[in-house]
Formats: C-alpha cells, sequence, structure tokens
C-alpha cells in the first residue's frame, strides 16, 4: 500500500504544481522568469560528461527528470490556455 501511496502523493503533487503554474503562465513576465530557472537545472549532477553509449543512471535520472518538469509546464500552459469555462 506505500507503493500506492507514495504514487498518489507524487500525482498530487503535480496536479498541485500543474494549477500554480498554470496561474503563474498568465503574467509572461514571471513565467519567462520560471522557465528560464528550470532550465538552469543542471544537466547531471556531478556535472562529469557521459564517456559511455549507455546513459549513466545519474544521465538517465537528470533525462527523466528534465522530461518531467517539460510535460508540467506544457501542462500548465495547456490549462491556462482552456478557458475559465473548460477548467
Amino acid at each position: 500500500m506505500e507503493n500506492n501511496s507514495s504514487e498518489f502523493r507524487l500525482a498530487a503533487q503535480r496536479e498541485i504544481l500543474v494549477a500554480v503554474l498554470s496561474a503563474l503562465y498568465r503574467h509572461k513576465d514571471l513565467w519567462r522568469e520560471i522557465k528560464r530557472a528550470l532550465e538552469e537545472v543542471p544537466i547531471v549532477q556531478d556535472h562529469e560528461e557521459d564517456p559511455g553509449i549507455v546513459p549513466s543512471e545519474a544521465f538517465a535520472r537528470q533525462n527523466a527528470m528534465t522530461s518531467e518538469i517539460a510535460s508540467i509546464l506544457d501542462d500548465a500552459q495547456a490549462r491556462s490556455d482552456l478557458g475559465p469555462e473548460t477548467r
């Protein structure tokens, strides 16, 4: 049950982030600042280049995190673009 609990907690946190970010999206200067800050998230935690063909665990985690950040921002923008009657 704990795995489900963690999964639900993460889903709830993501929903809150999308809701907050969708409200902030309407403030274009602030939205640009948020996107810029998130784009500056370090690419790899240990700041080393990946020497192999297969991504290291750090690169794989970072790639997954970067994809999720982009997905959250896209979802927030899409939700904000909806009219209030469809939210």
